[in-house]
């Protein structure tokens, strides 16, 4: 009987060591594929970002900053860039030109109000991409713009909201606008522009108190010029005649009279006008002619010559010379 529970308990002993031993057998099978599992995926994610990588790689990338009231486009590429492209508010597109593959940076003025960017950058191979950003103008944009040669208007925005908004020519006084109501995030005059070169200088106050000023060159309608020569024998005028805009029409009145009552000891009469007698006046249409050369023909003595210019915008411009012949 002892004999036989002896024997018993050895094969229960060597049951719960096979047990054991299978036990750790399958526990290092599971740790080891728990490993490689492990590793597969650190090296199936390694391929994964290495792919991202290389995908952003092919194509630009686009970074849009601001700085005060403009955008800052970066760009950085591995590969040269063509162009870059742009747009405000869906209107009409700018080309910036670039040769160079990374550390770009295009600076480009943010316009009035609130506005959307869109931004198409290209490289050598064709390869593109886009973005897009949403931008404010901060404080007051005054913007004036030419109609023609004769009126300029003026357009001021601000998002706080806009006092008044006024202009001056020169040294003039200034013409003045205030807004309806303090609301309004827009004022607009339009200005007549002044004969010549000028100076215009635009002021406008927002609901803060803030000033700003513009200062800008504005030709308006330039007068005509006139010269007049006369030949080494003193039997011709050359008169030449120019203007920007056209010339309408020119009018030229010739008088003369005997030298020895317009002159004395050498220095002409202070009352010389009262001794001229007309010889000749005419006016020549100039058909919108920019340039006009005309000759008259002098008569014995003292010659008076009065020449006035007329454009097609009304602008009028007169010279007097004379000649002894």
């Amino acid at each position: 009987m002892n004999q036989i529970l002896y024997t018993i308990e050895d094969e229960n002993r060597d049951n719960r060591m096979k047990s054991i031993v299978l036990f750790f057998c399958i526990f290092l099978i599971v740790f080891g594929l728990a490993l490689t599992g492990v590793g597969g995926y650190n090296i199936y994610a390694s391929n994964i970002k290495k792919q991202e990588r290389i995908e952003l790689a092919k194509i630009p990338q686009i970074k849009l900053n601001t700085v005060d009231n403009q955008v800052v486009i970066n760009v950085e590429h591995v590969r040269v860039i063509k162009d870059i492209v742009y747009s405000w508010n869906n209107e009409e597109e700018e080309t910036l030109v670039e040769n160079k593959s990374s550390g770009i940076n295009e600076y480009i003025d943010i316009p009035s109000g609130n506005n959307t960017l869109f931004v198409k950058v290209t490289d050598v191979n064709g390869i593109y991409s886009t973005t897009e950003g949403e931008f404010s103008y901060k404080g007051t944009y005054i913007d004036p713009s030419l109609i023609d040669n004769k009126k300029i208007k003026i357009v001021a925005t601000d998002n706080e909201g806009l006092q008044s908004l006024s202009y001056k020519w020169n040294s003039e006084e200034p013409a003045m606008k205030e807004a309806e109501s303090i609301n309004n995030k827009r004022l607009e005059m339009t200005a007549d522009i002044p004969i010549g070169h000028n100076t215009i200088t635009i002021t406008a106050v927002n609901n803060k108190n803030e000033i700003t000023k513009k200062e800008m060159e504005v030709q308006g309608i330039t007068k005509p010029t006139i010269r007049v020569n006369y030949n080494s024998d003193k039997t011709l005028f050359t008169i030449r005649l120019k203007d920007d805009q056209g010339i309408e029409s020119y009018t030229y009145r010739l008088s003369s009279a005997k030298v020895e009552d317009i002159a004395e000891n050498n220095q002409i009469k202070e009352n010389f006008k009262e001794k001229l007698v007309k010889e000749t006046e005419n006016t020549v249409q100039g058909n919108a002619e920019l340039e006009i050369t005309d000759k008259l023909a002098l008569v014995e003595g003292f010659n008076y010559l009065e020449i006035k210019v007329r454009n097609i915008e009304g602008a009028e411009e007169t010279l007097t010379g004379w000649c002894a012949k």
